[in-house]
This record gives C-alpha cells, structure tokens and sequence, in this order.
C-alpha cells in the first residue's frame, strides 16, 4: 500500500472526511457522469459504476455513484457502506424492493438483477473491497449495522 493509500485510509476513519465524501464528492461525481473525470477518485485507479434503481417508495429511477468489485462471469459486487453511517443507504432498500436496475461502467450500460451476497461470497469479496478503497475496512469497523453487499448480475435476455 503506497503511502498516498495509507493516507487515504487513515482519512476514512474522520468523519469529516466521510461527509465530505458523501456531500462532495458524491454529488461532483454525478455531475461528471459521462466523462472520465470522478471527483470521487482521488487520483487513484478505482472501479465506479452508475447504478439505477427504482425508488422503493416513489417509483422513480435513482442513480448512484458506486465503486464495485467485479466478478466472475461479468457480475459485479457492490458494498451498502454509506461510509459507514447508522443506516443502509437508500439504494440498498431500492434494490431489495425491486431487484431489476441498470448499470453503467464507462460507455457500457446493462440491465441487471441485484441479489444479495451470501455470507462466504462476503467473506471472500472483502478483501478485495479493501483493495478497492482503504476506506471500508474502517466504514465497517465503525458502521453500527451489518453492511449489506449485492452481486449485480446481466439479466437474462
């Protein structure tokens, strides 16, 4: 882990940081979309997806900013950290209601079916989030809740 990273997962452990990231960062990245610049990045290599899911309540398509661990045979893993704050966010209760959604990595969009991740394939894929960003080990260290992950598998045609 170079010390940039290092860094990078000593700041997520600060709140201040986590905010920023969910209040900054997060938003920039959505007005980004399309292009290859994510606010969210930080410089570094990470893999984001723009997931679309429709809102439990209202019924409305909600896009969200990801970064994601891919699987075998195409599938994809994401994490419900919400950097580690009290509650699941909304997309995870979106996906649980309606499971169908779409996904963008670069210019490749997909439909998509969510499930959520067993506990071996969690215990396996945790790794390699932490790979992904220092940060969730820390979200999960201090997250009062089970994080939920999902396996983004394409749906079949």
């Amino acid at each position: 882990m170079s010390v940039y990273e290092r860094a990078l997962k000593r700041l997520s452990t600060t709140a201040w940081f986590r905010w920023t990231l969910s209040k900054v960062a997060t938003p920039l990245d959505m007005k980004f979309k399309g292009t290859r610049f994510a606010p969210s990045r930080f410089g570094v290599d990470l893999p984001l997806c723009f997931l679309t899911t429709t809102g439990a309540r209202s019924g409305e398509p909600r896009t969200v900013p990801l970064l994601y661990v891919p699987r075998d045979g195409g599938a994809i893993a994401v994490a419900a950290t919400n950097f580690g704050t009290a509650h699941h966010p909304g997309w995870a209760y979106n996906l649980e209601a309606e499971p169908a959604s779409s996904l963008e990595i670069g210019d490749e969009a997909l439909d998509v079916v969510a499930r959520r991740a067993t506990d071996s394939e969690m215990a396996e894929l945790w790794p390699l989030f932490d790979g992904v960003w220092p940060g969730y080990e820390s979200y999960r260290s201090i997250a009062p809740r089970d994080i939920k992950m999902f396996i983004l598998e394409a749906e079949a045609e």
